[in-house]
């Protein structure tokens, strides 16, 4: 696999203790920022732009775990979001972002 763009490979790798860790890490990645995104998706369509960037600041988290940098921004902009129309906007390009993001890391 090639480097992702906006995810520091190298950097990640260089913090495990072996591929085996760097693969159960990732595999820990997938199933929590894919139920953070739910619970993301969930709030914002409530209208709850404060458990939406409760959950953000949780993913900016796990994505700064796996040095996933450019996920990890996005996740901050959600949680600083000034109002719910613009966590809206940022969550459907984060939202992307990852979900490309799991694909590429599915055979890690």
């Amino acid at each position: 696999m090639e480097n992702f763009p906006g995810w520091q490979k190298k950097a990640f790798l260089e913090e495990m203790d072996s591929y085996e860790e760097a693969r159960e890490l990732l595999e820990i990645f997938q199933k929590s920022s894919l139920n953070l995104l739910s619970e993301i998706e969930k709030a914002l369509k409530e209208g709850n732009l404060s458990k939406a960037r409760d959950k953000a600041h949780s993913l900016k988290g796990a994505c700064a775990t796996i040095f996933f940098e450019e996920a990890r921004l996005k996740a901050y902009e959600i949680e600083k979001a000034p109002d719910l129309q613009t966590a809206q906007k940022v969550f459907t390009r984060l939202q992307k972002l990852l979900k490309e993001f799991l694909k590429e890391i599915a055979n890690f």
